[in-house]
């Protein structure tokens, strides 16, 4: 009996690497009016930031429903494997609980597991279970290690414009208000699921800096180190802070991904921001 590793469109994982690391993709829904449309299926990153671009009503992104999740629970089970599935945090997200609904048909042989993450953080913690699955590894043993990784994981990110993270819930009022009336530039963190202010700058430059400083300090052992620096829609500025990250760091790490974000993380976020996400120990 293998293992099949099964993750959500949050993670930002590519058709390709999800190919790489053996890793199947539940997508999230993308909704312009009443349109519904499958985040990278229906809808591709360069599709999402154009329509974006030139819409008259921001599109608002929705969970999987427990059917879907459970078909796809059902082909790997079909096939003799168990499931590990890693999704979004249940904090910001109905995903979670949707995947645990559809997973309680099949008793131990589907595990959905809360990554307290998202985006880059949820990418590392899936890029982790497909290795150990593809390595022969077991479900409990791909858990345990997701729980190691879980704790040791950081996540820092910063946008140009509050009020996507704003409008969709991600962060409180109070953090908007601090970047708009206040007009400072918040470095946010995601600790324990859910999005908080982190430290404060006076500007955006600012807060890359920050963003950077705040990363490289709190890295650890940088060789057993993966990070993970995303975008949305902002190569240029994604390309400057990993650049800018490695000179930091000193060292190579164990890996470095850097990633576009898809639609169900832009959606939320909007154009323009960056992450920075690692985690130590794997």
């Amino acid at each position: 009996m293998g293992v099949t590793v099964l993750t959500d469109s949050t993670s930002d994982m590519s058709a390709a690497q999800a190919r790489e690391h053996g890793i199947d993709v539940v997508p999230i829904w993308i909704i312009f009016g009443s349109e519904r449309l499958r985040d990278g299926v229906d809808i591709t990153r360069s599709n999402f930031y154009e329509r974006l671009a030139s819409a008259k009503h921001l599109p608002r992104s929705e969970a999987p429903e427990a059917d879907v999740f459970e078909a796809a629970f059902a082909k790997a089970v079909e096939s003799g494997n168990e499931v590990v599935a890693p999704v979004v945090s249940m904090g910001l997200s109905e995903t979670f609980k949707n995947a645990a609904e559809a997973a309680s048909k099949f008793g131990s042989k589907v595990r959905v597991w809360d990554s307290k993450s998202l985006s880059g953080g949820l990418f590392l913690q899936a890029m982790v279970a497909g290795d150990m699955a593809k390595a022969g590894a077991s479900a409990a043993d791909i858990v345990a290690t997701l729980e190691h990784v879980r704790c040791m994981q950081h996540g820092y990110l910063i946008s140009p414009d509050l009020s996507y993270l704003g409008r969709s819930g991600r962060v409180s009022k109070a953090i908007v208000a601090l970047g708009t009336m206040m007009k400072v530039s918040p470095v946010l963190e995601v600790r324990n699921g859910a999005v908080e202010s982190a430290a404060q700058a006076r500007s955006f430059e600012k807060a890359q800096e920050l963003l950077v400083d705040m990363a490289a300090l709190n890295a650890g052992d940088v060789a057993k180190t993966r990070f993970a620096v995303g975008h949305t829609h902002a190569p240029e500025l994604a390309e400057s802070i990993s650049a800018a990250l490695k000179t930091k760091l000193g060292l190579p790490p164990k890996s470095f991904t850097t990633y576009e974000g898809g639609p169900a993380i832009a959606v939320n976020g909007g154009p323009g921001s960056v992450a920075i996400f690692f985690t130590a120990g794997m």
